[in-house]
């Protein structure tokens, strides 16, 4: 968003005349407008050494230091202006601007709808504000405020930059797309649009195309660190790691404080199997604009592995199921070291680790006050400097309930029996990569002498007529119970993949192309799990391959 500059008028808000530095003012615009900001500071400061109480020359300062990425000072003079009116429309849009970029958006949101109350029929308002919501996060928001920006100025680049913004955030990448096609169409060299084009390109999975646009993206602006970072996770997601760590070390050598980059460079590390440079990398998802949220402080000192004896340690669970139950591997050492150790998770977990001898908590319980320090989980592997050949207790490390074990294997049928996951979290961003496509499952259902069992639940457990899923399963206590009685398990990449390692239980995982950091590249076998055969995708979008890799293993049992 570029606020408007102010041209120099008759009289200054002090009411003298301004003959004598008219030319300054006249400078200071000229060299604005050519991207000159440092001339236009000291033009517009000049003004001001003269008038202090020029509006006019102040806002512009205000603009100049802003655009020169020099945000305290843009906001002093900002400030000073808004003191001395409070209805000054220009100041709460410069003001704005600079709360968006300093990173407060709640703030930058403020502002403008200060701007909108005092001037509703100004586009900007609108465009702004529409700015600010969509890095609250409020996507749905920012997409209204677009629009009425767009009602009142159909041409407002800005408020149509923002509107496929938005529709991109929503999972409407084909309105995204034309939206991004349309301002790229009114300006080749729109960076921007041609990096979000790019991101609605990479949803569309139409990689190739946006591998070109992110190049020409960076042809326009090499120091878009966005772009870099975007680059990365293509190349991460076509499997060339060297490549996406290269391009995510460009984004950060940028701006080292890029959390977006270094969350990237994170993943892609993890995946070329480089865990203390990763996992200390991972470090910045408390950072990361869409994931910070996730993150309240937390409710004593963090833990960063000082000794445990006669403490009590909380783990703060996060992100998937299959995460808690992955790195649920370390409790019973940190228990076995500390007076004590308490799991805040979601309670439908709780059966899995009752026998771990840590306490459970749930998400919306008050915390036991006597805690000594508290971690998220998966900064664990971080803070006990794991590493691929160091992964602890990868044979199997949980186990089902026996009483909930014999009430539930009186309903399965008769051995061999394969448990079934076809899909994840839909509200996941890659579960569009992960989850197979409805019907893919047909040919391994056709496999005689196998006796099926559902494992899936949630929006798409209807999909084959399998015995299990949602009608016996309450919890993972009861998804335990009822994969420690199968023979195998085949599952996408999911929390249930993750239990049937933990379980020990023979479990075939299937893998799309650009797949999770931990299960690395080109592997059949896992490091976490000894139990895990891993199945992938040879071409982006077809489980035909891994499925009938699938059902080669499983021919011994016909």
């Amino acid at each position: 968003m570029d606020p408007k500059v102010l041209p120099a008028k008759g009289r200054g808000a002090d009411g003298a005349g301004q003959a004598g530095h008219a030319d300054a003012m006249r400078m200071g615009i000229a060299a604005y407008r050519h991207g000159d900001y440092q001339a236009a500071i000291r033009c517009f400061s000049e003004v001001l050494a003269v008038a202090p109480l020029q509006r006019a020359a102040r806002i512009n300062l205000a603009n100049a230091y802003w655009a020169s990425n020099a945000f305290a000072a843009a906001a002093r003079h900002a400030e000073i202006v808004l003191r001395a009116d409070p209805l000054c429309v220009e100041a709460w849009m410069i003001a704005g601007a600079i709360r968006l970029d300093q990173g407060n958006p709640s703030g930058a949101a403020d502002a403008y709808a200060e701007a909108v109350k005092l001037q509703p029929a100004r586009a900007g308002g609108y465009a702004g504000l529409a700015a600010a919501l969509l890095a609250l996060g409020d996507a749905s928001g920012g997409e209204q405020q677009a629009r009425k920006a767009l009602a009142l100025a159909p041409a407002d680049a800005h408020a149509g930059f923002t509107l496929a913004c938005a529709q991109l955030q929503q999972g409407d990448a084909a309105a995204a797309l034309a939206g991004f096609d349309a301002l790229i169409a009114a300006d080749p060299g729109h960076a921007r649009a041609r990096h979000n084009r790019a991101n609605a390109l990479i949803d569309l999975n139409r990689l190739r195309e946006a591998k070109a646009e992110l190049l020409v993206c960076l042809g326009l602006a090499p120091r878009l660190k966005e772009a870099w970072a975007t680059l990365g996770y293509l190349r991460t997601l076509e499997g060339e790691v060297a490549g996406a760590i290269d391009a995510c070390e460009r984004a950060v050598a940028i701006d080292p404080d890029f959390a977006a980059g270094q969350w990237n460079r994170a993943v892609a590390l993890l995946l070329d199997g480089a865990f203390a440079a990763g996992f200390a990398a991972y470090e910045w998802r408390k950072r990361h604009p869409v994931l910070r949220h996730y993150f309240m402080p937390l409710p004593a000192p963090a833990w960063q592995g000082e000794p445990l004896a006669g403490r009590h340690l909380l783990i703060r669970a996060e992100q998937g199921f299959g995460d808690t139950i992955m790195l649920s591997r370390f409790f019973p050492a940190l228990a076995k070291a500390a007076r004590q150790v308490t799991l805040c998770c979601k309670p439908s977990l709780f059966p899995l680790f009752r026998e771990m001898d840590i306490a459970l908590l749930a998400p919306d319980a008050t915390p036991p006050g006597e805690l000594d320090f508290a971690v998220d989980q998966m900064s664990l592997p971080h803070i006990l400097s794991l590493t691929e050949t160091r992964i602890p207790d990868a044979g199997g490390y949980l186990r089902a309930d026996p009483q909930r074990c014999e009430t539930l294997a009186m309903r399965l049928p008769r051995r061999p029996r394969i448990g079934l996951a076809w899909a994840g979290n839909a509200g996941l961003d890659n579960d569009r990569r992960r989850s197979l496509p409805a019907g893919a499952l047909a040919p391994l259902l056709e496999l005689g002498g196998l006796n099926f069992v559902s494992l899936q639940i949630g929006a798409r457990e209807d999909e084959y007529a399998l015995p299990g899923g949602a009608a016996v399963i309450r919890d993972y206590g009861d998804t335990a119970a009822i994969i420690s009685q199968l023979d195998a398990v085949v599952s996408v990449d999911t929390s249930v993949a993750h239990l049937a390692g933990a379980l020990g239980v023979a479990c075939h995982v299937l893998l799309s192309s650009a797949c999770d950091w931990r299960w690395r590249l080109g592997r059949e076998r896992s490091a976490w799990y000894d139990s895990l055969r891993l199945h992938r995708q040879i071409v982006p979008d077809d489980w035909d391959g891994p499925i009938a890799s699938v059902m080669a293993w499983l021919s011994h049992w016909r």
